[in-house]
């Protein structure tokens, strides 16, 4: 009995079970309701956006359902993808068409393959050719795309699986056309006009670093270096940071680096591409006699809005670039550091190279002296609060294909309060730091590559920095040196393609800059030692530039340009002539030829000897007609460029001569405390060598440097400059594999010159020195390494995730990078206060890891 009813109910379910999933007849019937019967039927749920199945009807007849046959039967009826990724879970998404395009990227004039270099897709996307010039992609983009290369006309090309030859013609806009894709990794270009380009979005992993910091990855280009290891202390052959003209989006930075110049003010995630110039400027560019940094964060419209979220060992970032419309975008990016919530042992390892100014001190005889310093300092018997962040927005409005606006604004900010005991004394140092500023851009571009630029920047800086002793809890001695510019002008520029081989450019620059600088000591023991000083000048500049380009018949291109500026706390009118020539000698071999005049009416002085400025002292100037005069360069440069398929060497020498140096100009290093004027010469050699080996690339980097400084009142003949670093080697290594990319670098250089000490009497610290710049340092070197790991977000396929770690001085070798004395004049002689020494970074771990989205 007891089996007979098993059996009925068995059967009685089997019967109920089977009408129900038989019952699938639904006449242009809601999805949503066809989705909930699944979800009873098949004990399965659905997960997805509700907008995309609103308006979706389905119609439907079937007796025998099976799961995956339904599943099939709605995606043909409603184009969403049903992606079943458990037993019992099912994704529904937009369904994303996937087509193949594939081919060999070749320039028509030389029927030679364009190797190693980014492809820039219709879409936004970007892939690299490889040493064939051959490139594959898969994409949502139906029947064909357009595909793009920096200095080549665009291209349409359609999805096909033969992959033929595609021949690409050089732009008429010949300043854009590029000789050397991956210059160095992928991402650095090198143009015609001389210029080197960087693209963040596609830079290739670099030896100690987990982000595109630009500032940082330009340090692996012959003839631009950092002597301290900073972000911010870059100098192009020889000269010093101050001489740098460093733009973003159009204005002006006077700051560059956060946490005392060891990182980018520059979030690496802000900044899409840069142009750099090591000599044959641009006649559109002025004010700097050294190099050009000129950076931006896009100005195009993105297809679709993605996001970025990071945090490594000193900070956290996001960024959001979203189309509002089809003619309107919005950029924005931020970065804070969280030191005031946790310090990593990365943060120690920097604080203890910023703030650590002493080390054994010796005369010329190598006699250890005994030297007042501040070998109390210790991270125990030290408090310090620090931060710093920076934000950077811009609007694009294309308002037609011919016409777009663009407005930019940055703000950085940073802060110290810094605390020690040193033998009884309490130490106090409080800095602060702002550089912001804001731009406005008309750009207009006709349908033959005509253009019209019209920039209004503003740029405000300022720099706080105050120092207190205190004896016994009563303040004994206070400095202070505040510095604020405030700089604002307006841009314009005119360029027209007279023909395919002939190009000119003209344009008009007014500016305005007020600097203003206080500096107070004041010792209450020793009032006669006091110092005030204030000033605040303005400098109104007008100036005008043209530049003719032509392109020869065999790509060779040869450039004229000149500008002419007035200053006018200077009332003189300067002329500033510029050339540049690149020649192709044949298909493998180019001929480099540069000049150039240039003036710098603003520059950076150092205060060594107001005292107890323990973290930088350095003041921004305007030139005048007393003791701080103008800058003047001029530069020549000759090279021969070979490039044959993955193998390139590029060598460069050049010349320098700059007048109207001072001894307190930045980067003039003496004990004398009389204000001398001087020049310099410098003379370099650049080399690099790189060869690729399908994902794997290694150059090497070679400068030779030979400043020569003349002071005839400091000492007679010629002495080297405190940067000149005679030999500079860098070797670096790199490798895609898979997800994975490796980087391994090995950098040397010669120690930097300082004036060592003669005589020393400890009891009365009266101090003699020998010739300026008469010994040397120790050299430096290091090895640093970097590895990346790629991935895509599970639930995500088309969002991804990074994972970074660095190592910095793998061997943790720590040596002083430089000496600089503070000293005073007592009447019986020079008095020696103290001996200020930087050190380099000791081993530093730096862990990163973002999200793309």
């Amino acid at each position: 009995m007891k089996f007979i009813v098993c059996l009925s109910v068995f059967c009685f379910s089997y019967v109920c079970f089977g009408q129900k999933l038989n019952n699938y007849n639904f006449d242009k019937t809601n999805l949503k309701i066809v989705l909930k019967k699944i979800e009873n039927d098949f004990n399965v749920g659905f997960s997805f956006a509700s907008e995309i199945i609103e308006e979706k009807k389905i119609t439907l007849i079937d007796e025998k359902p099976n799961l995956e046959n339904l599943l099939s039967i709605l995606e043909s009826q409603t184009n969403l993808s049903f992606e079943q990724i458990s037993k019992n879970q099912i994704i529904i998404s937009s369904k994303q068409w996937k087509e193949k395009y594939c081919g060999y990227i070749y320039f028509s004039e030389t029927n030679e393959p364009i190797s190693n270099t980014t492809i820039i897709i219709s879409s936004g996307d970007q892939i690299s050719t490889d040493n064939n010039g051959y490139f594959s992609l898969i994409t949502s983009e139906k029947k064909n795309i357009t595909i793009s290369l920096n200095g080549y006309n665009p291209k349409k090309i359609f999805n096909s699986e033969n992959c033929p030859k595609i021949y690409f013609t050089q732009s008429d806009q010949v300043l854009d056309e590029v000789i050397i894709s991956g210059y160095i990794t992928s991402g650095i270009d090198r143009k015609k006009d001389g210029s080197i380009d960087v693209n963040t979005s596609s830079l290739g992993i670099l030896p100690g670093l987990v982000s595109p910091d630009i500032l940082q990855s330009i340090q692996l280009i012959p003839g631009i270096n950092s002597l301290d290891e900073s972000a911010s202390g870059i100098q192009i052959r020889g000269g010093t940071p101050d001489q740098n003209l460093i733009l973003f989006n159009d204005i002006k930075l006077f700051n560059t680096g956060h946490f005392y110049g060891m990182f980018s003010t520059l979030n690496p995630y802000a900044t899409k591409s840069a142009k750099i110039f090591k000599s044959g400027t641009s006649a559109s560019y002025g004010d700097r006699v050294s190099g050009i940094i000129d950076i931006t964060s896009g100005e195009n419209i993105p297809n679709e809005s993605n996001y970025g979220l990071g945090i490594d060992g000193l900070t956290i970032d996001g960024y959001v670039k979203t189309p509002i419309t089809k003619k309107l975008a919005v950029f924005a990016f931020a970065r804070r550091t969280y030191s005031d919530i946790y310090e990593t042992e990365t943060l120690n390892n920097y604080e203890d190279k910023i703030f650590r100014n002493f080390g054994e001190v010796k005369d010329i005889n190598g006699n250890i002296l005994n030297i007042e310093n501040d070998e109390q300092f210790t991270p125990q018997t030290s408090k310090s609060s620090f931060g710093f962040h920076d934000i950077t927005t811009k609007v694009i409005f294309e308002a037609n294909s011919k016409n777009k606006i663009i407005a930019s604004t940055l703000t950085t900010r940073n802060e110290l309060d810094f605390s020690f005991i040193d033998d009884g004394e309490f130490k106090v140092d409080d800095l602060r730091t702002i550089n912001n500023g804001a731009s406005l851009k008309w750009h207009h571009e006709d349908e033959n590559l005509n253009l019209r630029d019209i920039v209004f920047y503003y740029s405000y800086y300022e720099s706080d920095y105050r120092t207190k002793e205190f004896i016994s809890n009563n303040l004994d001695e206070t400095n202070i040196r505040n510095n604020y510019i405030q700089d604002y002008g307006l841009n314009i520029k005119f360029a027209k393609n007279l023909s395919k081989n002939h190009y000119i450019a003209y344009g008009y620059q007014i500016s305005n800059s007020a600097v203003e600088v206080k500096i107070v000591k004041d010792e209450l023991d020793e009032p006669e030692d006091n110092i005030f000083e204030f000033s605040k000048e303005k400098n109104l500049k007008n100036a005008f530039f043209t530049e003719y380009n032509y392109k020869t018949s065999n790509s060779s291109l040869i450039g004229f340009g000149l500008r002419a500026v007035h200053y006018s706390n200077l009332q003189n009118i300067y002329l500033e002539p510029r050339f540049n020539l690149d020649y192709k000698l044949n298909n493998s071999f180019r001929l480099k030829v540069g000049y150039g005049k240039n003036h710098q009416p603003i520059t950076q002085i150092t205060d060594l000897n107001q005292a107890e400025l323990r973290i930088e002292n350095n003041t921004w100037r305007l030139s005048n007609k007393n003791n701080n005069p103008l800058l003047t360069s001029d530069q020549m440069s000759f090279g021969i460029l070979y490039n044959n398929k993955s193998l390139t060497i590029d060598t460069d020498i050049y010349y320098k001569n700059l007048t109207g140096l001072t001894t307190f100009t930045n980067g003039f290093n003496t004990p004398s405390l009389a204000l001398e004027q001087g020049n310099s010469i410098i003379k370099g050699l650049d080399v690099l060598v790189k060869k690729q080996i399908k994902n794997y690339r290694i150059w090497l980097g070679y400068t030779f440097n030979n400043i020569k400084l003349n002071f005839p009142n400091v000492q007679k003949g010629s002495f080297s400059s405190n940067n000149d670093i005679t030999h500079s080697f860098k070797l670096s290594n790199s490798l895609d594999i898979n997800k994975f990319q490796f980087s391994l670098g090995w950098q040397f250089r010669t120690g930097e010159p300082f004036t060592p000490i003669k005589n020393f009497n400890s009891e009365t610290a009266l101090v003699d020195f020998g010739a300026v710049n008469s010994s040397r340092l120790k050299n430096f070197h290091r090895l640093d390494a970097s590895a990346i790991y790629n991935f895509k977000l599970h639930k995500f396929k088309d969002k991804k995730g990074q994972l970074g770690l660095s190592f910095l001085n793998i061997y943790d070798r720590k040596i002083p990078l430089s000496y600089s004395y503070r000293s005073e004049d007592e009447g019986a002689g020079l008095e020696l206060k103290q001996v200020v020494q930087r050190f380099s970074l000791g081993f530093t771990t730096n862990l990163s890891f973002r999200l793309f989205l």
